[in-house]
């Protein structure tokens, strides 16, 4: 069966001695962070005007591979209905720590029954999660290694190109694509374990989700795409690198079904789940984003979200979610600005958030509680207004809890003390000495 080239990326020690030994014999200069970024948002820029077209060129170049079972999924439902098809009654599955797979497809997946995993997670053998927790806190523990000049190097270092196994087991591996090329449909991943190289050695069945905008022109770009994501999210990794246990499930304990090479069946779904339509419209920057999540670094209140633990969290995938109508609120971003300072292809996260709530207020009305957060002099005026009444309520716990319903105010904070006497009042009752 012919089948496209799949190439692995990952750390690799030797791209940067090779380098290191360039500069000293040849004097050569290595790529700085800003040339790198360049070339990215350059190579992002031209997926994003001509996706279109590059869409379909994958399409007819997919169709030169005959083994492949293609199709195109208008949204997560159509994808995990179209798994769900082809699954065979088999319920259990390897996911790749995708957040298209993860945070879109994933709530449809287990709503038709499948029991999803993350492979990822069970590679790490021996890890002291406490001992971790001490070292990496948050996200000022984070080693910050471009400031220093630092550029850690990824190189292919496996390319599969025979989808064959000796050692095949009874699952599914759902994998998100990190890149493809619509010339000659190489498909690149990015990987720090070994979680999907086994996947494509044991799974029974492949099914690879293409979200429309990892379409690259060519093999060059796919790579250099796939390179910047650990480029710039090798550091954002280590916010949420101890392992979650519900996610964790030994598929090598599972029996071999088969001793002699066994070609596999491997389905692509081309996922869009709203993206065509971010293209016409002023959250088309989004399409930019490479999904490093280097947004993610400096971000004050990403572990503290209100969210799903099983998500992958990044400012962008916030607004993502929520666009796409599977989280209800932006209200959790501080608008503090790293997330645009830290994104190497220069997406302004805060300012899309502020759209995206404003066109939200505009369609639906601020409720009460927005209304009274949005306007905290009226809660200031109504507090001085009832003083000393109101210092004495906000301190009994019915009170808290309520305030907390209705006016959103933690029950646990402390509200500062109500004056009858306002402070222009004071001021001119001492500047006229009385």
């Amino acid at each position: 069966m012919k089948f496209p080239i799949v190439q692995i990326v990952e750390p690799s020690s030797q791209q940067s001695k090779h380098r290191a030994a360039g500069i000293f014999v040849r004097k050569e200069t290595r790529d700085d962070i800003n040339s790198i970024k360049k070339r990215l948002k350059s190579i992002r820029e031209y997926s994003r005007e001509n996706n279109i077209i590059l869409i379909e060129q994958l399409k007819n170049t997919l169709k030169r591979y005959d083994g492949l079972k293609i199709t195109y999924a208008e949204n997560a439902k159509e994808a995990a209905s179209y798994i769900k098809k082809h699954a065979d009654n088999n319920d259990l599955l390897s996911l790749n720590k995708s957040n298209v797979v993860i945070n879109e497809i994933r709530p449809e997946l287990k709503a038709l029954g499948f029991k999803t995993y993350l492979r990822y997670f069970k590679e790490f053998n021996n890890f002291e999660k406490e001992k971790f927790k001490k070292q990496i806190i948050d996200y000022w523990s984070l080693p910050g290694m471009h400031e220093r000049g630092l550029i850690e190097s990824f190189g292919v270092n496996k390319k599969i190109e025979k989808i064959t196994s000796y050692d095949m087991r009874d699952y599914i591996a759902v994998l998100g694509v990190n890149a493809i090329s619509a010339e000659d449909a190489n498909i690149f991943f990015l990987q720090h374990m070994s979680n999907i190289s086994k996947d494509f050695e044991q799974a029974r069945k492949i099914i690879l989700i293409v979200s429309i905008e990892k379409i690259m022109k060519d093999t060059g770009d796919a790579l250099l795409h796939t390179q910047s994501m650990g480029i710039f999210g090798l550091e954002s990794i280590l916010l949420d690198l101890s392992p979650n246990e519900k996610e964790i499930f030994d598929f090598d304990s599972l029996p071999v079904i088969s001793h002699t090479a066994s070609e596999k069946e491997i389905h692509v779904i081309l996922f869009d789940n709203g993206r065509s339509k971010l293209l016409n419209n002023d959250f088309r920057d989004l399409l930019l984003c490479i999904d490093c999540r280097a947004c993610a670094r400096q971000c004050p209140v990403g572990m503290h979200l209100l969210l799903e633990k099983e998500m992958v969290y990044s400012p962008k995938n916030y607004l993502m979610g929520f666009l796409q109508g599977s989280l209800p609120t932006t209200e959790g971003c501080l608008h503090c600005g790293r997330c645009h300072v830290e994104c190497p292809v220069d997406i302004d996260i805060p300012t899309l958030i502020w759209k995206a709530q404003l066109e939200y207020y505009a369609r639906h009305s601020r409720g009460l509680k927005k209304r009274m957060l949005d306007d905290p002099e009226v809660l200031a005026k109504l507090g001085s207004t009832t003083a000393p009444i109101s210092n004495w309520l906000t301190r009994i716990p019915i009170v808290k809890l309520l305030t907390e319903l209705f006016a959103g105010v933690h029950h646990k904070a402390n509200l500062p003390i109500f004056h009858k006497e306002t402070f222009r009042d004071w001021f001119e009752r001492r500047r006229h000495g009385r």
